[in-house]
């Protein structure tokens, strides 16, 4: 566990914006522990929480999407459409990333993923993820290192555009300044 202060006791951070992807796709869900602490001896569950019981069956129960306990991928109780397209990364663990890497998304994946570290020793022990799947849809890039996620500055990305839209237009006014000029000379 950790030996922190009541400010700083681990808690389990997911990403705030949903992640894009097109059927096929490889994808990072990213979630971490803040501060950074090594996790590889702790479970990991990651689950769909929209995802109930069958009512009718008293002995069914929910899957997980990928379950992480005693330092090894459990898999006798995974959703079956996962088995074999999940990932977590042990090195990650080491530092407090837990996020999961889903292999071949497809359109049934959409929807809600919880990351939850049921002995965490903090208030925050789980966070959910938001996976948007539609064809055509641009994936979302995660970099590796999922805490470093921001959004860009609104005036740094309109500054980018605005200069290379004019350089892309200034060579146009040049040309039709200069026929203009030459065919007002003839």
């Amino acid at each position: 566990m950790c030996s922190c202060s009541d400010e700083s006791q681990p808690q389990v951070i997911g990403s705030l914006q949903p992640i894009r992807a097109a059927p096929g796709d490889d994808i990072i869900l990213p979630c971490h522990v803040e501060p950074p602490i090594n996790v590889s001896g702790l479970t990991v569950e990651w689950s769909r929480p929209d995802l109930k019981p069958d009512p009718n069956d008293r002995q069914s129960r929910v899957d997980y999407v990928h379950l992480y306990r005693d330092r090894r991928e459990v898999t006798d109780i995974k959703i079956s459409s996962y088995v074999g397209r999940t990932l977590l990364s042990t090195e990650g663990l080491g530092k407090g990333d837990i996020s999961l890497k889903i292999y071949n998304v497809t359109l049934e994946d959409k929807g809600r993923f919880g990351c939850f570290i049921p002995k965490l020793g903090g208030q925050k022990q789980s966070a959910i993820v938001i996976l948007v799947v539609e064809q055509n849809s641009p994936t979302t890039e995660t970099p590796l290192q999922p805490r470093n996620l921001q959004t860009p500055d609104p005036k740094e990305e309109t500054a980018d555009k605005g200069v290379s839209s004019r350089s892309n237009v200034i060579p146009v006014v040049v040309f039709s300044c200069l026929s203009v000029f030459l065919l007002m000379g003839f």
